[in-house]
């Protein structure tokens, strides 16, 4: 997270010298994009490798159990990966939502900009 941080100051110092808040705008986006990116890998490195929730690791048949124990570990070893992906879900939720509303928001905040000061040369009359 600290690096997250770091970045994002490096990032902002950066995009201070372009020239028009659209720039600046798209500068964080490009940003942004690559900072999630390289989060949502690190999840999906996180994800649980699961042979025990395909046909690979589970039993076909009742014969295949025989003590509580057998079925004791299945249910941990299933649960197990239900908690990580449902962990790793719901931070790629997070950081996808954030990522996205935050770069809407930026992006309309210079569009909007922009557009007012088209606005603003539109108005202004020529000296005759």
């Amino acid at each position: 997270m600290a690096v997250v941080v770091i970045a994002s100051v490096i990032v902002r110092s950066r995009s201070g010298r372009e020239p028009t808040e659209l720039h600046k705008a798209i500068a964080r986006l490009k940003f942004g994009a690559l900072i999630t990116g390289a989060f949502l890998l690190m999840l999906w490195f996180l994800l649980p490798c699961t042979p025990v929730l395909s046909t690979f690791g589970y039993p076909q048949s009742t014969e295949e159990i025989q003590t509580a124990k057998q079925v004791l570990r299945y249910l941990q070893d299933y649960n197990r990966a239900l908690v990580r992906l449902t962990m790793v879900l719901s931070w790629f939720l997070f950081a996808f939502i954030w990522w996205f509303l935050s770069t809407v928001y930026a992006l309309s905040n210079a569009l909007k900009k922009v557009a007012d000061d088209q606005n603003a040369k539109s108005y202004e009359k020529p000296a005759a």
